[in-house]
């Protein structure tokens, strides 16, 4: 167990810190309670880029393969006056949790979807192999929000496609 999280982990401090999280990242880890079929849970993940969009808005976005086709998913994200705080399709709130481990973060999102209150959160790596220190701490942040640690998913990574493409 890793003593002293809050310390290690602390929100983006403003946006012109941003600049950080531009690029290519790996999803280590991730959990949440949002229903995502069994078959999908382990589903190799494929790097994502992070690029801003205009003076306030900042884009996700992946090549994921479904239904034996690449396809590009875009996820848009608002800044808000809170530091470290987004928001995305109008209502969830997306936290951006700066770690002191080197080139990992926490993305930590909560709020409803289809009626349902949702919590979900991601240790992402600029690599795909999992620094245990960053692993460590996203356990106490997991256990933290109150959700179950064995749980968490560790995706295999999936090589990135080109959209259009089988």
């Amino acid at each position: 167990m890793c003593v002293g999280y809050v310390a290690t982990v602390t929100m983006m401090p403003s946006y012109r810190s941003y600049d950080k999280i531009y690029g290519k990242w790996y999803t280590n880890a991730w959990m949440g309670n949002v229903d995502i079929p069994n078959d999908k849970k382990n589903q190799k993940m494929p790097p994502f880029v992070i690029k801003p969009i205009s003076a306030n808005k900042i884009e996700a976005k992946l090549n994921l393969k479904k239904n034996g086709r690449c396809e590009e998913i875009k996820l848009i994200l608002q800044t808000t006056n809170e530091p470290g705080k987004m928001v995305t399709w109008g209502k969830q709130i997306v936290g951006l949790l700066n770690m002191k481990v080197k080139d990992n973060m926490i993305i930590y999102m909560e709020g409803k979807m289809n009626g349902k209150n949702i919590i979900m959160m991601q240790l992402l790596g600029r690599n795909s192999d999992v620094n245990p220190e960053a692993f460590e701490i996203f356990e106490e942040f997991v256990r933290s929000k109150g959700q179950d640690v064995t749980k968490i998913i560790k995706p295999e990574v999936e090589a990135d496609c080109i959209p259009g493409r089988s």
